[in-house]
């Protein structure tokens, strides 16, 4: 049993969007009474989901994707009960599925569209003039117990495990000490320049 809409059920200005599609059919135990059953929804539907969206397309996959669901559940589905009204629920979820998810999506951009502009020229940062000597002639105006730490890790290459073994402090407090020692170069480099700037 396929899962396509049979050929005499589609609507007749628009073949099935889906046509490709396949799935496993239910158990040999299904009769074609149960999909015949299903079969007789297929013009409620289409006119349920024309009234939710304009594309016929979209309404063909819509009913195409209902009925395969209802194939795939046809043992669970009660045919005596209301499987038009099953449908129609089905039908109305998977609308409302779709119509979030194409909210989410961003709508596509071609590159073609999209306005080049031409970058900025920019001044080049401040801190980029200063060199590897600038930060050692400044490092030494740190106090000794920033100094050192700073200059064995930044400059010579040191590891904190190295640091804190030379100098005979835990580690944590040769992170500490860097930090502090970051800040104050940052402000001795830039009341520097600002002195040469001006």
């Amino acid at each position: 049993m396929s899962a396509k809409i049979p050929p005499d059920e589609r609507s007749s200005s628009v073949p099935a969007a889906s046509e490709q599609r396949a799935i496993a059919a239910p158990s040999a135990s299904t009769s074609d009474p149960a999909r015949r059953i299903l079969t007789e929804q297929l013009p409620i539907l289409r006119a349920v989901a024309r009234n939710l969206v304009r594309n016929s397309n979209e309404v063909e996959d819509l009913v195409q994707d209902v009925y395969e669901r209802a194939l795939r559940q046809l043992e669970r589905i009660d045919l005596a009960a209301n499987p038009r009204g099953w449908m129609i629920t089905v039908l109305h979820n998977l609308h409302i599925d779709r119509c979030r998810q194409r909210a989410r999506m961003r709508p596509h951009v071609s590159h073609e569209d999209l306005p080049l502009a031409m970058p900025e020229e920019r001044e080049a940062p401040f801190w980029s003039a200063i060199t590897a000597d600038d930060v050692r002639r400044v490092a030494d105006q740190l106090p000794r117990e920033l100094r050192e730490p700073y200059i064995m890790f930044a400059l010579d290459g040191r590891s904190y495990i190295e640091v804190a073994e030379a100098l005979g402090i835990p580690k944590a407090t040769v992170g500490t000490r860097l930090s502090r020692a970051r800040a104050r170069l940052k402000e001795l480099l830039t009341a520097e320049l600002a002195k040469e700037g001006s």
